[in-house]
């Protein structure tokens, strides 16, 4: 399934890649949805998230890291990771993780509301109110702009062909 779904990208990718990030709209909200995604990971790299999901992701099993998370994605979030300049990868790197997890982590740019949302109950109890309010905004802003993203593809790429 999710060999499919990379497939689809791809061939997205090749046929339309250059034409959408020349298109006004979709290259604005790539640009936006880029912005958000750097003030998430910003934010989280500053409570030290990023470096313990890391961790955990990699030497511990049970992570929310598991095998089948990959599953979730679909072509046009996998579309706008090639679109990012993501290079998805065709084996799994770590045995038992999802698909997208290395070594350093998500190779992804452009992720599941899960995947930007969820933090393990350890996290959640070493960040102060206001840290987590703070984090729930920025990352809030990142879903919105790639679900934005997204509906715009969606709209562009599936829309019916013009009847001769």
């Amino acid at each position: 399934m999710m060999e499919q779904e990379i497939r689809q990208a791809r061939a997205l990718y090749s046929v339309f890649g250059q034409r959408l990030m020349k298109e006004r709209g979709i290259a604005q909200g790539i640009q936006a949805y880029q912005a958000a995604i750097s003030e998430t990971y910003a934010r989280m790299a500053d409570l030290g998230i990023i470096e313990a999901c890391t961790q955990c992701a990699t030497t511990r099993a049970g992570s929310c890291c598991f095998h089948g998370v990959e599953e979730w994605y679909d072509h046009v979030v996998l579309l706008i990771n090639l679109l990012l300049g993501v290079e998805l990868p065709e084996t799994r790197e770590m045995p038992g993780g999802c698909l997208f997890l290395g070594i350093q982590g998500c190779k992804l740019v452009a992720r599941n509301a899960f995947c930007v949302n969820y933090l393990c109950p350890g996290l959640i109890d070493s960040l102060a109110e206001g840290k987590k309010k703070d984090l729930l905004s920025v990352s809030g802003k990142e879903l919105f702009c790639g679900w934005e993203l997204e509906k715009a593809l969606h709209s562009r790429l599936h829309k019916p062909a013009p009847r001769s």
